[in-house]
């Protein structure tokens, strides 16, 4: 059974750990090690290890590495999006140009909703494939995290198997909320001027990265 209050919580199990990993989360590309810390979170996970790794010098390396795999299978995932976002682009484009170029207003605004209506199919298309390459990434990292191998986030059978369940779906939620949430605490820190709106981005990022990792992690023990 996934432990949502487990989850919530884990990132804070080690105050330490959390304020090294709050203040990596507010430096930009720094927090890039984040991500592979989120990465190596899950990984323990999935070996049923439930303690926050280490921020060691040693360990930083492993995350660096992790975090760029990570982003690569993002970008892979996103691709499709990207594809259907550029071509609905194009046809704008297409459509649009010609009716400025010939300088009539009727032309140009009729060019405009012949832009909409042909780039708009494709925009809606590149929206849902947005959505499609997240879902299947977040449990496509976990995949990379077991095994240790770029191939396998990309076990897309595997993946679906895991995504189309009740388990997955209540993670979605619960992870939704936990945003909201973490936007708010981050919104009442920003009061503090500049300190505060730095903690706030910091402990969005580390937390909900590992709380995050840490539920996908469980989806994927308890699904086929």
């Amino acid at each position: 059974m996934v432990d949502i209050a487990g989850a919530i919580k884990k990132p804070f199990d080690d105050l330490k750990t959390a304020g090294i990993g709050i203040i990596l989360g507010l430096i930009p590309l720094v927090n890039l090690l984040v991500v592979g810390y989120g990465v190596n979170v899950a990984r323990r996970t999935v070996a049923k290890d439930n303690k926050l790794p280490a921020w060691s010098f040693d360990s930083l390396l492993q995350y660096l590495k992790d975090a760029i795999f990570a982003i690569i299978i993002y970008i892979i995932y996103m691709i499709p999006a990207g594809i259907a976002f550029a071509i609905g682009l194009g046809l704008a484009i297409g459509t649009l140009l010609p009716a400025i170029l010939s300088g009539n207003t009727g032309a140009i605004v009729g060019g405009i909703a012949g832009a909409f209506a042909a780039g708009g199919v494709f925009a809606l298309l590149a929206g849902l494939l947005v959505v499609i390459g997240e879902v299947m990434a977040s449990i496509g990292i976990i995949f990379y995290a077991k095994e240790n191998s770029l191939g396998a986030a990309f076990n897309f059978g595997a993946i679906i198997k895991k995504i189309l369940t009740a388990q997955y779906i209540i993670a979605i939620i619960v992870l939704v909320v936990y945003w909201i949430v973490l936007g708010i605490i981050a919104t009442v820190l920003s009061i503090i001027p500049v300190v505060g709106s730095l903690l706030g981005v910091g402990l969005a990022v580390y937390a909900a990265t590992v709380t995050g990792m840490t539920l996908f992690a469980q989806v994927f023990n308890e699904t086929p």
